[in-house]
């Protein structure tokens, strides 16, 4: 694999890290649109090494939690790491890191959802633990990946999904909530949904995007800006 004299000045000096496995990380940072092999035919990209550090992250922050919050139960750690490990929020941080600029992926294939973010924090994490063992990797995510980058105080009041909140607000409410969802055959590619969210049978707001997930969540933040839904913080 090529090794990039460019790539390990931006990984030391962006990412601060330091590695004589120089392969590992290269590895961490191709995407599968290379169709790369080794000479065993088995593939090389960041798919695997991102399996490792989705795990490798999860019980990191679980250790985490478990120490910083001595009194707190079950219930809420694990919404509280649910939080922290989010798709949204990985893809936030990895493109704050600006980890997309170290990835090689093939020139026909240059268009990437948001996931492509976490993805590679996710690789990375993954490659520094096979390198450095757990203990540094636990250092380096906490130094260089959580403390940056996530607001501890404030993750009570993250929302991890607005459509959630806005349907437990309905029930609790008892109003009557219904998502209608349509194809939107504009000629705009990035808008192939609309939807309209009715609260007791009248449009409270309408939103349109690229997938259904993503339409109706994108109605539901609005929904909940409009009608002044916030979650309550728990102690």
């Amino acid at each position: 694999m090529e090794t990039s004299g460019i790539f390990f000045t931006h990984l030391r000096k962006k990412l601060g890290i330091k590695t004589m496995n120089k392969a590992l990380y290269k590895q961490a940072f191709t995407h599968s649109s290379l169709n790369l092999k080794d000479t065993s035919g088995n593939k090389l990209n960041f798919e695997r090494l991102e399996f490792l550090g989705d795990a490798l992250l999860s019980a990191i922050i679980a250790e985490y939690l478990f120490c910083q919050y001595p009194q707190a139960k079950e219930g809420r750690l694990t919404k509280l790491r649910s939080k922290i490990v989010s798709r949204t929020q990985l893809n936030d941080i990895g493109e704050k890191m600006e980890l997309l600029q170290l990835a090689d992926f093939s020139i026909h294939n240059k268009k990437f959802g948001d996931d492509i973010h976490g993805n590679l924090i996710e690789s990375l994490i993954g490659a520094h633990f096979i390198d450095k063992g757990y203990i540094k990797t636990k250092d380096y995510v906490m130094k260089n990946i959580i403390d940056p980058f996530v607001n501890m105080k404030s993750l009570d009041s993250l929302v991890l999904s607005y459509k959630s909140l806005l349907i437990e607000w309905a029930q609790k409410e008892k109003k009557e909530l219904k998502f209608n969802n349509k194809l939107d055959e504009g000629f705009d590619p990035n808008i192939n949904y609309y939807c309209n969210i009715l609260l007791d049978k009248r449009l409270v707001v309408k939103a349109r995007g690229i997938s259904k997930k993503k339409t109706e969540e994108k109605a539901a933040k609005l929904a909940t800006s409009i009608l002044k839904i916030s979650t309550p913080v728990k102690k």
